[in-house]
């Protein structure tokens, strides 16, 4: 029975110094954080008619949207790096990074068909 115990704890002790962990490298984990928006139907119903009527066109962009989301969410974000990742009649994501910390913006349009973009969640990995 030691004899058994032996075998199989040398042999672990073995896999550990072998592997990455028992190297002495360091496992960077990424972490992630979702910031989820607050969404007031009225003011952007209010804002869809704004564009209708010719004002605030920005709103039509999810580069746009995306990017002031960040601004008013007072992260860093520079606009020329933003990026459409996905997008499709309802949805999109836009992707950023800046310094070290990358940003997916989650956006829908929610009030109509071909209507203007809303920021629904940031995503902030480091």
């Amino acid at each position: 029975m030691f004899k058994r115990f032996s075998v199989l704890f040398v042999a672990g002790v073995m896999a550990f110094t072998l592997s990455p962990l028992g190297c002495g490298k360091k496992s960077e984990a990424k972490t992630s954080q979702t910031l989820k928006l607050h969404i007031d139907y009225d003011n952007e119903s209010r804002l869809q008619l704004t564009v209708e009527n010719g004002y605030q066109l920005w709103r039509l962009n999810p580069i746009d949207v995306a990017h002031g989301a960040l601004t008013d969410s007072r992260e860093m974000a520079d606009y020329n790096a933003c990026k459409i990742a996905q997008m499709d009649e309802k949805h999109a994501l836009v992707t950023t990074a800046y310094k070290e910390i990358k940003y997916n913006v989650h956006l829908a349009r929610v009030i109509k068909p071909n209507g203007i973009w809303t920021a629904t969640a940031i995503e902030k990995i480091r």
